[in-house]
């Protein structure tokens, strides 16, 4: 699906015409504050203005190919500011510091980390990494900024203290998503290039362990450069809300395992439907929603019985699920449509028509769990799902090919 969304992408690319693209300078030297402080410490006084009180208040655009964070009031549904970062980053996720100081995001074309003062909206530090960064994530702690390179089959470990890369962690194979365990001592990387789940000692920033998914079929491993060319495995391992358990989706097994990270051993594999992108845990952790790309499908888990309890038809290039007033809504990138579920009777209940020649992204979902932020790339607009009532509004101009939303706190939060 990474690289079916690729071409699909190069192909609206193609028709937009909206790369402005020039190249990056790698000249530029890092920027970084005289005194930096530890998340939750007092702030180190800056002569800008702030722009943002309230950090839980705000939603983050990522805008992919106007290569700036902007910062839209929850309330007003006003763009407050934004964040230039400078010209050919394209950046990919965006994500605030568990303290609300900073947020984050990493520029594929750049091969930098952007530190941005989330109340200011000042670039504070521009720090090297890998190779094509993409998805991220922050300790519990805020103490420590794990930014995934795919490209460059390495974790760049950022201290938010120095607001310095300290460590490259290696021996990955395309390193996506990232979560951390509970109490920070973990990490564990979900690698689409392999089938394999990484286990970081986050004490030592060394990968310590890989937990293999499942057995994988004979004729791939006698003959690895025919079959294992374009490995499609494992996107996340989405955890259970205590932590205790993984759900690690693999897209060329067509399966679920279940890890539990007590042991860091498989205790379940499940079988979903074709190519399944990744798992999205419901809120209160009953459920786990697979979005099968290979026959456009979603497979629905009971986490209590590690079994799949009902399975659907749905619309194709499926991106994302977010959960709200008891509902899933699933996300179709080309057709325009979210498919919405009732995640008390786990049935089918209608779909909602967001535009038509659109290609819808992902969203985030307020701490509230009452409405979603949708990015959509072709017309630069998020639209606004309320969950109870399915009305949508739209706010246009938000930025050039807007990738993805973050919001503080909220339990949906994702990236593609």
């Amino acid at each position: 699906m990474r690289n079916a969304k690729s071409s699909l992408l190069g192909a609206y690319l193609m028709a937009s015409l909206v790369l402005l693209a020039s190249p990056a300078s790698h000249a530029q030297t890092t920027r970084t504050p005289s005194m930096p402080n530890m998340p939750n410490m007092p702030a180190t006084p800056s002569n800008k203005p702030v722009i943002v009180a309230d950090p839980t208040a705000v939603v983050m655009i990522v805008d992919r190919d106007s290569n700036d964070i902007a910062f839209m009031d929850i309330k007003t549904k006003q763009i407050l500011g934004r964040t230039f970062l400078g010209n050919n980053v394209n950046p990919h996720m965006v994500m605030m510091s568990p303290d609300g100081r900073y947020v984050v995001t990493g520029g594929q074309r750049s091969n930098y980390a952007y530190i941005i003062d989330s109340r200011t909206l000042e670039l504070v530090a521009k720090i090297p990494v890998g190779f094509a960064p993409e998805h991220l994530a922050f300790s519990p702690d805020g103490r420590w900024y794990y930014q995934g390179n795919p490209e460059g089959d390495s974790i760049t470990v950022i201290d938010m203290q120095s607001l310095k890369a300290i460590k490259t962690i290696g021996g990955l194979a395309e390193p996506l998503n990232i979560t951390f365990t509970p109490d920070g001592l973990k990490a564990y990387v979900g690698n689409y290039g392999a089938h394999w789940v990484g286990v970081v000692d986050v004490t030592r920033h060394e990968l310590i362990k890989k937990i293999q998914v499942d057995t994988v079929p004979g004729i791939a491993r006698l003959d690895p450069a025919k079959y294992l060319t374009e490995i499609k495995g494992i996107f996340n391992a989405t955890p259970t809300p205590d932590g205790r358990f993984l759900y690690a989706a693999d897209g060329d097994l067509g399966v679920v395992s279940v890890i539990d990270t007590r042991e860091d051993k498989i205790v379940k594999v499940i079988r979903v439907g074709p190519d399944p992108w990744r798992l999205y845990m419901s809120h209160d952790g009953k459920y786990g929603i697979t979005v099968n790309n290979g026959d456009s499908t979603v497979s629905f888990i009971d986490t209590a019985k590690n079994a799949v309890v009902a399975s659907y038809p749905v619309g194709p290039d499926l991106t994302g699920v977010n959960f709200a007033a008891d509902k899933a809504f699933v996300i179709s990138s080309t057709t325009g449509f979210l498919y919405v579920f009732d995640m008390k009777t786990l049935k089918p209940a209608g779909r909602i028509k967001i535009g038509d020649n659109l290609f819808l992204q992902t969203a985030t979902t307020d701490t509230a769990d009452q409405k979603l932020y949708l990015g959509s790339a072709t017309d630069n607009s998020v639209y606004i799902i309320d969950g109870q009532t399915e009305a949508v509004e739209r706010v246009a101009n938000v930025g050039q090919f807007p990738w993805g939303t973050h919001i503080m706190d909220s339990k949906d939060n994702y990236c593609h």
